[in-house]
């Protein structure tokens, strides 16, 4: 009996294997992963990889050391996030939302002790967990409603709109601005140029935290190790989670060290934060993501997916509004009487694995593995759901 919290949409099969971009059903069914477990299973199943870092950290006989033991690879690690990164210092948690709160209170730390500042700024459309800290800086109401009061102080600015965000700072109550530069759960909505510069200048102008939400959009997916790499921005703060593990929980928050002289012994841990098993599979995922030629790869991979996607928009511009994304996280966004929950049923029926997002939208992204004929095999699954709709 399946005695499951139901707070999914509980897919009505059983997963049971999964090998390179797909998985297989209990009944043997063959699906073709467009969501890799929302962005997390970014090497696909069975990477040799991933097996072989397994097996050899099984033979230690460890699992589990509590946050203040140190050993080989959280050093490793957290030098090469930080050298990778804003050569800052790390926090090592489980989750994204982990990540995000431990983002927060840094940064409330940092705020404490540089004239009081406690505002926050959020945008639109943004998601950074489900925790209470989280949440308050999300902007779906729906996760908020009937869960009490979230944090106070926050501020919502639209999403590339530059004059709205200079009008919600206060030069001496904005202590940070939390930002997707690339939006997951809102639908795949791409920062522009102009929007990143404008960030970038009102930070530096009033000493203003800039904390990168990459959870979803780093480690490779966007073609650049981390999406704000793409606007010249070196953020203070940067979440970590999903692909960072390659589907073992791991997240890290680095902050640099401006905000890191701030936190004080005992201010914050993680019972499972940073333990063996986690950091070793990290460490060999980031280094093996890491290169030039894969890195390569993604982007010439999202650019074929992308313009394939908009040869679906022309052809069915009854069904189709808009095409978005960048590297391996597209979007496609329906016209208003499509409905995204009922157009993913169709999906997976089909044997494609699609994510929903809001009423009309679904999210692709797909294992960063993935090959062109793989993506042309899921555009020729796409389009046949089209054709059913435009007969």
């Amino acid at each position: 009996m399946n005695k499951l919290l139901k707070i999914y949409n509980f897919s009505n099969f059983k997963i049971k294997k999964g090998q390179g971009v797909f998985l297989f059903d209990d009944k043997n069914k063959k699906y073709l992963d467009f969501s890799a477990g929302i962005a997390v299973n970014t090497l696909g199943y069975n990477h040799p990889l991933i097996k072989k870092v397994l097996k050899e950290q099984l033979k230690t006989g460890i699992l589990h050391l509590s946050g203040s033991q140190l050993h080989k690879y959280k050093i490793l690690l957290s030098s090469l996030l930080s050298n990778l990164t804003n050569k800052g210092n790390i926090y090592f948690c489980n989750s994204g939302t982990e990540s995000v709160e431990a983002a927060l209170k840094f940064s409330k730390l940092w705020g404490n002790i540089n004239n009081n500042k406690s505002e926050i700024i959020s945008m639109q459309r943004g998601f950074h967990g489900r925790t209470y800290g989280s949440l308050s800086v999300g902007s779906n109401k729906y996760y908020k409603t009937g869960v009490g009061r979230i944090l106070s102080n926050i501020k919502f600015c639209q999403f590339n709109n530059s004059e709205h965000l200079s009008k919600l700072i206060h030069p001496k109550k904005t202590l940070a601005i939390i930002i997707e530069f690339i939006q997951g759960d809102g639908g795949i909505y791409v920062c522009n140029k102009d929007f990143a510069k404008t960030i970038k200048k009102i930070c530096k102008k009033y000493n203003i935290l800039l904390i990168a939400d990459e959870i979803q959009s780093g480690m490779g997916r966007t073609g650049k190790l981390f999406s704000y790499e793409h606007f010249g921005i070196k953020p203070d703060i940067i979440t970590l989670a999903k692909s960072l593990g390659g589907g073992y929980p791991v997240a890290a928050t680095i902050v640099n060290n401006k905000v890191s002289k701030s936190i004080k012994l005992g201010k914050h841990g993680s019972t499972f934060g940073g333990g063996m098993m986690q950091t070793r599979l990290a460490y060999n995922i980031l280094k093996f993501i890491n290169k030039k030629i894969f890195l390569k790869d993604v982007t010439k991979k999202g650019i074929y997916f992308y313009n394939k996607l908009n040869l679906l928009k022309n052809k069915y511009p009854n069904i189709i509004k808009e095409i978005r994304g960048s590297g391996l996280m597209l979007a496609i966004e329906f016209k208003k009487n499509y409905k995204a929950k009922k157009i993913t049923n169709l999906f997976l029926k089909n044997g494609l694995i699609i994510t929903a997002v809001g009423n009309n939208s679904v999210r692709i992204t797909p294992p960063l593995i993935i090959k062109k004929n793989e993506i042309d095999l899921g555009i020729k699954k796409i389009k046949s759901v089209l054709d059913y709709y435009n007969k």
